[in-house]
């Protein structure tokens, strides 16, 4: 037992003094940085650029560019267009007159010839799209004026803040766990740090959002579980070295049921879905009636009854969660008509995906969206 109990506390203290702060160190993506351009008329930030296609017969020119965050490039056009593959992080791409385009790692962007245009990073996160040029043999840049500041804050501004009216149908302290559960079920650390300190200053304490760590293991791993709380503890440390206090907060209630873990989860399971203890069991359950007793177990009874957060809060950090991982969708929609039977209305469940969306991307958050449509439409 304390063998189990050291190693347990070492895998929680390991990398406890890492930064997890991107640099162009640490930031990690498909293709190499190759050499830095900046300082450049071009450029309002730092840049790397590094060719990637080799053979000048194939007439298609292509480079990786990495943006740090804040970077951009200035106003231009190319006199027969451009193809531009986002890989890594998060960016944006706005055309003269229209509104900034958010960018996820698989966005793809058409470039029209002598379109006004320029791209570049999110002022919180590292970016990195591969550029091919198209038609070269008839093609150059033509540069105009630098994105000011100003331009730069109001396209992004704008972009982030699309869904904030309709969000609000969520309270911020549900935003809050929406945003780190998604973040934790992709492993999306980075991102995952200013999101712990939205949940402080929204009001949570130390241990309910250790709570919702904790819960994201049975969905996406110990792994990313543990890397998200060791996350928390450097966004804790650091905050104390700034002279913050945070809430530790109470501890979960002692549980003073004296039925089996199996009864109590078959209980919790049956309240929160609706459906009834002797309904009949799903497939998986009479396939492989271990996992089935797991669930639970330890799933609806250990997890589920710790009372540091509401079975409405556990759900709505679960389908986060779910989004985050991806290609679970048969998870979702049970997941998603438990969020719907606890009263979770299709708009405030519409607002969890609008979060997943700018968080993570629409590859992230429609395939849910559909499941979502799915589930209304029986109702």
């Amino acid at each position: 037992m304390k063998i189990s109990n050291l190693f347990f506390m070492a895998m929680l203290c390991v990398s406890s003094a890492t930064a997890y702060a991107q640099t162009v160190e640490t930031f990690r993506q498909p293709y190499p940085f190759g050499g830095k351009l900046s300082p450049t008329p071009n450029f309002t930030g730092e840049v790397w650029l590094a060719p990637l296609s080799e053979l000048k017969e194939l007439n298609v020119p292509m480079a990786n560019v990495t943006f740090e965050p804040g970077c951009r490039n200035s106003w231009h056009s190319h006199k027969a267009g451009q193809l531009l593959i986002a890989t890594a992080g998060i960016g944006y791409y706005q055309e003269k007159g229209q509104p900034a385009r958010r960018l996820y790692p698989g966005d793809i962007v058409e470039i029209a010839p002598d379109v006004v245009h320029w791209h570049g990073a999110a002022p919180d996160s590292w970016f990195a799209h591969v550029a091919i040029t198209t038609n070269p043999q008839a093609n150059a840049a033509v540069w105009l004026n630098s994105v000011s500041d100003e331009q730069y804050s109001k396209a992004t501004t704008e972009s982030e803040n699309r869904y904030v009216e309709a969000n609000k149908v969520l309270t911020v302290r549900e935003q809050a766990i929406v945003a780190i559960a998604s973040y934790t079920g992709k492993g999306d650390l980075n991102h995952l740090k200013p999101a712990l300190v939205e949940a402080l200053e929204a009001g949570m304490t130390i241990n309910e959002i250790n709570e919702v760590l904790i819960h994201s293991y049975a969905y996406c791993g110990f792994p990313r579980s543990l890397r998200a709380i060791q996350t928390f503890m450097q966004v804790v440390d650091e905050r104390k070295a700034n002279g913050m206090s945070d809430p530790v907060g109470r501890e979960a209630s002692i549980i003073k049921d004296n039925n089996s873990r199996y009864e109590r989860g078959c209980d919790v399971l049956a309240e929160i879905s609706g459906v009834p203890i002797d309904a009949p069991k799903a497939g998986y359950a009479v396939f492989a009636p271990t996992i089935e007793r797991f669930l639970k177990e330890h799933l609806f009874a250990d997890l589920f009854e710790r009372d540091l957060l509401t079975y409405r809060e556990r759900e709505l950090a679960t389908v986060s969660i779910l989004a985050g991982v991806g290609g679970v969708e048969p998870m979702a929609v049970g997941h998603m008509s438990i969020c719907l039977h606890l009263g979770i209305t299709a708009e405030q469940l519409s607002a969890l995906l609008n979060i997943v969306e700018m968080n993570l991307g629409k590859t992230y958050s429609e395939p849910l969206r559909g499941v979502l449509n799915q589930l209304t439409k029986k109702q």
